[in-house]
């Protein structure tokens, strides 16, 4: 490592005292901490990192930036890692993508050697493999397992935690080179809220690997930001720009979806290479990929050099690489006008004019040749390194919707207009030295000159391309595939652009030409991270930790965390029927209406009536929408003439608040709803004592005659002011109590001591869901779905066509019952003790799906498995066989039921 080492200077990001092991191909190597993979395995001497996508050529490192697909390699099973970017760590895996049986002797870059005039060219595989049709599926195999980059593990688990986060800010600045960080400084010395996102390992862009003379000012800057307060996301990326200026960054193992009120592209600029023969060789580098290894990492890139540039930043590099102990031989600079005194001065052979025609070597550069005015000159050499002068990176300016286009002046890319709330600033906008002119392609060779690193595009595809009729960019991006690899055209669009105008004789800025979107991601994205778990906001009730600290197993239902039981289901369900029990179902919606027009507000809402409600009763409902389905149902106590108090579905609250507001906002009736879901506590004391427990905690007449079934009235209990509902979910004697959330836990524990003499039980979700079934209630959402009219789904009775109001879904189901049912929910009661899984299908006589099982448990009670269905009306009639299908292969014979399977007459729940 040590041998190709310079001396340690100000402004390396290696830290010498600290070296690092890694497994590289299975052989172990040392780098140091502040390395990245490639840098160290460069020092190490590797020259080839990859093999291209489709001819498998060698590949080495060329712009050390991430902006290339040379270095994609596979850590830690993990594949396209960008190793140019990524810091080495202790221990960590590193392996190739894309070869067989090795790196180094990759027998499918055979392919394109044997075939040289036709093999994987552009639209070989539709040509070749079209027939015959059948053996598709064969040729599908093999080119899949010689394309791609790299492999998924089907065996892979997440171990990690991935995060998603919501972030808003005032400005957003994307980039952290001098121009970023002077419009972060800025903007925030102003007063306001600014994050600036960085993907490279240090702050500052060229000014970083630009040599010391960048120092001085690189340090001033970056102490400018951090005393206006800027917050620096390091090493992050965004991921691209969406409608609204949504920015997706991701850094580590979170993604952040910005939305700022301001988004600054401060991206910089791309440098780009040159078109000539065997431009892909391992040896062949960008003149900025080169300049970072000398001064952010100190290497020697190697040992003789020659620089091929059009611009001034391929000086630069021949000075730095002199100054790095390299022997540059010469520079080929295909402008004419330019000054080359400092390469002269320098002792470098300055030849100006010459552009370059083809690299010698076949596994890695050996030399050069280069042209001019049909004059050729033949460079030994080891290491090239080119520089096609730069163009702005404006991907994120294009998918947030800005206009790009070919400026001829500057011979770039540059924004056209901008969206609100964009700013371009620096280099991707444009503001950069101009290259001189750039060949578009060296004269014809024998070899590939390769456009697109990427895809393998050759200039040779691109005029097949053109020769087929796709002849603009955006066409010919489809049939070659050219800008839509990883590196999405920061390599390949601008000269792609020159090649096709070049060919076609045309102005790069002609409509003809045109220029190309790329996608997001911006860069390699896990999908781990963009399956991140989102913000979920946890609720939960009054009483959680109790339920937690005394067995409860706590899981999600929607948005709550609920006990599913509290260790033994089947007990707590039967402590319900034999003595009592406790749930609690703060969960619930809660909501009031009231108001002079509250009761004909309800009318409107529901099928079922609710003007005609006594004062102090309850009225069970459902809520349709406009088609006539079923979108929730719950309780309607009425409270006083003009108030009532509604509750829904624990998955309904939100829902059904927007629900009530808009129609209310829309018919402009006298009448107010509040949402008191999160404020109120509710408990259910059930069983055959429930009365008598209860009745030692409040003076209130629980007494059948004075508060019967479906009565309402307020109480204190334990001195907590209560509603108190007398309904039956579960099936048994019941008092909903609800109350305000602050004093839940404390009547929860006093209910609890109330209960000890009854053997009273806790029970969760769960032993409530056998309760239900038992009493065959069904669950909106799980025994209906979106196509679900009260009319099938067995609830007749609720729907009254007769009201003198119209409500929400009556015509639907009014041309329902014209119709007649085609399928109807009943309930099944299985005959050999087996439990279908909720989900399966209910088997008709021909062995084809006649239905489906909605719930399905084994009551201990009635000793045997019941259940819910939807059935066609001609096989629901009562005592019907059906048979179920079972995961095992058999089937379980089971009978039509209508009544409720325990207590069908209600008598206990009135009791």
């Amino acid at each position: 490592m040590a041998e190709r080492r310079l001396a340690q200077r100000q402004g390396e990001l290696i830290d010498r005292s600290q070296e690092v092991s890694f497994q590289w191909e299975g052989r172990e190597v040392t780098g140091y901490a502040g390395d990245t993979i490639a840098s160290a395995l460069y020092a190490a001497g590797t020259r080839v990192f990859s093999r291209s996508f489709k001819y498998h050529r060698p590949r080495g490192l060329m712009c050390c930036s991430g902006q290339c697909p040379n270095c994609l390699v596979e850590v830690d099973g993990q594949p396209t890692v960008r190793a140019c970017m990524t810091p080495v760590e202790q221990g960590m895996d590193v392996k190739h993508l894309n070869a067989w049986p090795s790196l180094q002797r990759d027998f499918l870059h055979l392919v394109g050697r044997l075939t040289p005039s036709f093999g994987m060219q552009v639209g070989f595989y539709y040509k070749t493999f079209i027939h015959p049709r059948r053996a598709w599926p064969l040729y599908e195999k093999i080119l899949r397992n010689a394309a791609g980059l790299g492999k998924l593990d089907p065996e892979h688990r997440r171990t990690e935690r991935f995060d998603k986060v919501h972030r808003h800010v005032d400005v957003l600045v994307i980039g952290g080179g001098e121009a970023g960080l002077e419009a972060a400084a800025e903007a925030a010395e102003q007063g306001r809220h600014v994050a600036l996102v960085e993907e490279g390992l240090a702050l500052g862009g060229q000014l970083a690997w630009g040599g010391p003379r960048s120092n001085g000012r690189l340090t001033a800057l970056i102490e400018r930001v951090n005393a206006a307060g800027v917050e620096i996301l390091q090493p992050a990326y965004a991921g691209g720009v969406y409608e609204g200026l949504l920015v997706p960054v991701f850094q580590g193992r979170t993604m952040h979806r910005f939305r700022p009120a301001e988004l600054v592209i401060a991206t910089g600029s791309i440098e780009q290479p040159l078109v000539f023969g065997n431009n892909d060789l391992p040896g062949v580098m960008l003149a900025s990929g080169a300049r970072r290894l000398v001064n952010q990492f100190r290497l020697m890139p190697w040992e003789q050099a020659v620089v091929l540039t059009s611009s001034d930043e391929g000086l630069a590099a021949a000075l730095d690489l002199a100054d790095g102990g390299v022997n540059v031989l010469a520079v080929a600079d295909s402008r004419r006008g330019a000054d080359g005194s400092a390469i002269e001065d320098a002792g470098i052979e300055y030849l100006a004019g010459f552009q370059p025609w083809q690299a010698k070597g076949s596994k890695a550069v050996t030399g050069v040749v280069v042209t001019r005015d049909g004059e050729h000159r033949t460079l030994a050499c080891d290491l090239l390194v080119m520089s096609g002068g730069s163009v702005g990176q404006t991907a994120l300016v294009s998918q947030g919707g800005g206009g790009i286009r070919y400026d001829r002046d500057q011979r770039r890319y540059v924004p056209d207009s901008l969206p609100d709330g964009m700013r371009v600033v620096g280099a991707a906008a444009g503001s950069a030295a101009a290259a001189g002119a750039v060949p578009a392609q060296a004269p014809k060779t024998g070899c590939k000159q390769v456009v697109c690193f990427c895809e393998d595009v050759t200039t040779k595809d691109i005029a097949l391309s053109l020769d087929e009729g796709f002849s603009s960019l955006e066409l010919s991006k489809r049939y070659t595939t050219v800008t839509m690899g990883p590196c999405q055209g920061r390599m390949c669009h601008r000269n792609s652009g020159l090649v096709i105008a070049d060919q076609l004789g045309l102005d790069p800025d002609s409509q003809r030409v045109g220029v190309t979107t790329s996608r997001p991601p911006h860069n390699p994205t896990s999908f781990s991270l963009l399956a991140a778990r989102g913000y979920e906001p946890v609720k939960r009730t009054s009483t959680h930790h109790w339920h937690a600290e005394h067995g409860g197993k706590m899981l999600w239902a929607g948005d709550w965390k609920r006990p599913y039981d509290y260790g033994d289901g089947d007990s707590e369900v039967d402590a319900v029927h034999e003595s009592l029990g406790l749930i609690d179902v703060s969960t619930l919606g809660k909501l009031i209406v009231r108001g002079p027009d509250a009761a004909a507000f309800l009318e409107r809402l529901y099928p079922n009536r609710f003007g005609d409600m006594k004062l102090a009763r309850v009225r069970y409902g459902i809520v349709c929408g406009d088609d006539g389905s079923i979108i929730d149902d719950g309780t309607v106590a009425r409270l006083s003439e003009q108030e009532y108090y509604v509750t829904t579905t624990s998955s309904g609250a939100g829902g059904m608040e927007q629900w009530f507001t808009w129609w209310n906002a829309v018919w402009k009736m006298d009448c107010e709803i509040v949402n008191v879901t999160s404020t109120i506590a509710a408990f259910n004391l059930a069983g055959p004592n429930a009365r008598t427990a209860l009745s030692t905690l409040t003076d209130f007449d629980l007494s059948n005659e004075a508060f019967p079934y479906l009565g309402a009235g307020h109480a204190q209990i334990a001195g907590v002011p209560c509603l108190v509902l007398r309904i039956g979910f579960v099936g048994e004697l019941g008092y909903e109590l609800h109350l305000p959330a602050a004093a839940g836990e404390h009547l929860w524990e006093k209910l609890m001591e109330a209960g000890e003499p009854h053997a009273v039980k806790p029970f969760g979700l769960e032993p409530q869901r056998v309760l239900r079934l038992e009493k065959m209630h069904i669950i909106v959402g799980q025994d209906t779905n979106a196509e679900s009219n009260p009319l099938e789904a067995g609830m007749p009775w609720i729907v009254k066509l007769d009201k003198e109001s119209d409500w929400i879904g009556r015509y639907a189901i009014e041309w329902y019952k014209r119709r007649g049912n085609r399928l109807t929910l009943v309930g099944w009661e299985a005959q050999n003790g087996g439990v279908p899984i909720e989900g399966t299908q209910v088997v008709g006589a021909d062995g084809q799906p006649a239905g489906r099982i909605t719930s399905s448990r084994f009551s201990r009670r009635l000793g045997k498995a019941i259940g819910i269905a939807w059935l066609p009306v001609e096989q629901s009639e009562e005592g019907t066989a059906i048979r179920i299908s079972d995961p095992k292969g058999s089937t379980i014979p089971a009978t039509v039921t209508h009544k409720a399977f325990y207590d069908p007459d209600g008598e206990r729940l009135r009791s």
